[in-house]
């Protein structure tokens, strides 16, 4: 259950903090008051999309906060798992901390469990922690789409429904890839033909890591042969070789110079660098010297060189420019090839996969079929007691849906929601048709047919807050006291908050909240600003007053209001 929510600088609302408990909680207030922000500021925990529009005037963005106490059971494990998977953060003492900052361009900064999160995340979370309906359910609940989902939630074929339209999506998908393929068959064996000539001709180089730099280098040394025995001769001749060598120049000098710092010490630095500069050449000779040992090539090698760098050369024309871009084309190559010899780009492999992903989805179809069926009567009969209790006593609902469908065009026809539609048909009078309820139920009709549907899915569900938008408002005050019957029972199972203008459902209350907006500031600094409040006692009573007869202090006003609540806990008790 939401234990306490905070709010700050959203619209009218620059600063709420309210304290909610179990049981039915009723918000009101005058048109335009603000009650509605109240929930606006639940969607934002719920990480629905927020616009930046939303941020107080003067703000450079909304906060709101949300802590929630975990009771136990699989719900709040769920949520405790999410909230460690998700972010990293923690559930301490059953209480889960949930904050969302909004900015003005609508970017959203998330903390769950006092580490960050993303919006995602909190959607994740905020499903297992609250449901906002609204208005917009009635509307909602004409879609085929909804009543399906509806059937499912009471007949738990969730689960079902997901496996079925998995098995759809693979289905389609090994349909379209056949039908890629049938269509260009010419060009996908052309195609392959010339994938396997450019791998092998690729493969047939092996081409080594550095090759093509090593053999140019090569290339060019024994292009230049003669020239460079008789520069290695020469630098040999003059260095170590000749008659006046400076080998033996510079070991002499090196000798005389360690003779004359036996004289004079200071000259043993110049002494030892002689001597230095003696190791030095001569390990400049020998190098040479290894040079003049590497001239000792195959007289047929130049040749050899050549025709490789020909194909090399040839290779990186064609996949190069570079050695790295020959070796992305041959990898590029190489997994093209392989996907192009998979199992399922064989047409004929294809079609035999084909003929059994269709009866795997005709497999599940049946089975969710014949669940829905099977859950079909006792969610009509449910549904018909609950609008019983709400006044009306005749109407009637059942499950229109066919029990057959044809597996030749079941991936044409089928959705994600099943293999057939679902409709759900209302006879409002008796002794006339069944007619599908988008044509049939008016306004008012439509809201208590919704609430009595959440009354029979709370039943089923544990979700542990139900948010509810003025469901009410096109029932009108004579059926208040049934409504508010209703909810005072869903309320049992679930911590329900309530936006209501109908003094009837307020009166079964057990937490009601006032709304209202006040100016502050002087002259020409006014703010308007939404004040929320937990009224207490008397209280009360002239709100129920006020919303039912427009007048909070009149003496008759309230007696009828004493009446109400008194009624409502009749009800409620009994």
């Amino acid at each position: 259950m939401l234990h306490t929510l905070h709010i700050r600088n959203l619209a009218l609302l620059e600063h709420a903090e309210i304290r909610l408990a179990e049981g039915l909680t009723v918000i009101s207030g005058e048109t335009g008051g603000g009650k509605s922000l109240l929930l606006t500021a639940l969607a934002v925990l719920r990480g629905e999309k927020i616009p930046g529009t939303l941020v107080r005037h003067g703000a450079e963005e909304l906060q709101v906060d949300g802590e929630f106490r975990l009771g136990k059971g699989g719900r709040s494990a769920a949520v405790v798992a999410l909230v460690a998977e998700r972010c990293g953060g923690s559930v301490d003492d059953d209480l889960l901390l949930v904050t969302r900052i909004v900015d003005r361009s609508g970017r959203s900064r998330v903390r769950i469990g006092g580490k960050p999160a993303t919006l995602t995340a909190l959607r994740e979370v905020g499903e297992f922690l609250l449901e906002i309906h609204g208005q917009g359910d009635a509307r909602a609940l004409m879609r085929p789409a909804i009543q399906t989902e509806t059937l499912d939630a009471f007949g738990g074929t969730a689960a079902l429904r997901g496996e079925f339209a998995s098995a759809l999506a693979a289905a389609r998908a090994v349909r379209a890839r056949l039908a890629e393929l049938t269509a260009g068959e010419q060009q996908r064996r052309q195609r392959l033909d010339f994938l396997r000539f450019q791998h092998q001709t690729l493969t047939e180089l092996r081409l080594g890591e550095g090759e093509f730099a090593a053999l140019e280098q090569e290339h060019q040394l024994l292009c230049n042969l003669d020239g460079l025995r008789q520069q290695l001769d020469e630098a040999l001749g003059a260095l170590q070789d000749g008659e006046h060598s400076a080998a033996d120049a510079l070991a002499q000098g090196r000798r005389a110079a360690e003779q004359a710092a036996g004289i004079d010490r200071r000259l043993e630095a110049a002494a030892e660098q002689l001597a230095q500069a003696e190791e030095l050449l001569a390990d400049a000779c020998r190098q040479l010297q290894s040079g003049q040992a590497r001239l000792d090539l195959d007289p047929n090698r130049l040749a050899a060189v050549q025709e490789r760098l020909d194909e090399i050369g040839e290779a990186l024309r064609r996949f190069g420019p570079t050695e790295a871009d020959l070796r992305a084309t041959a990898q590029r190559i190489a997994a093209e090839l392989a996907a192009a010899e998979a199992p399922d780009a064989d047409p004929e492999r294809l079609t035999q996969e084909l003929r059994t992903a269709t009866e795997a989805v005709a497999a599940l179809g049946r089975k969710l079929v014949r669940a829905r069926s099977k859950a079909a009567g006792p969610f009509a009969a449910a549904i018909r007691r609950e609008l019983q209790d709400l006044g009306m006593l005749h109407t009637e609902l059942r499950v229109a849906m066919a029990e057959q469908f044809a597996v030749e065009r079941l991936l044409d026809d089928a959705t994600e929601h099943g293999p057939v539609p679902v409709d759900l048909e209302v006879r409002i009078n008796p002794g006339e048709p069944f007619h599908s309820l988008r044509d049939t139920a008016s306004g008012g009709e439509l809201a208590r047919i919704v609430l009595a549907i959440k009354k029979t899915l709370a039943d089923q569900d544990r979700t542990p807050l139900l948010v509810l938008d003025e469901i009410d408002a096109e029932i009108g005050g004579r059926l208040g006291l049934q409504v508010g019957k209703k909810l005072h029972e869903v309320a049992k199972h679930h911590q329900v908050v309530i936006v209501t203008h109908l003094a009837p459902v307020a009166a079964f209350a057990q937490h009601h909240f006032l709304v209202n907006k006040e100016v502050a500031g002087g002259a020409g600094a006014e703010r308007t600003r939404s004040r929320v409040r937990q009224l207490q006692g008397g209280e009360v009573e002239k709100e129920l007053a006020a919303m039912a007869m427009g007048d909070g202090g009149d003496a008759a006003a309230l007696q009828q209001a004493r009446r109400l609540v008194q009624k409502a806990r009749e009800l409620g008790d009994g």
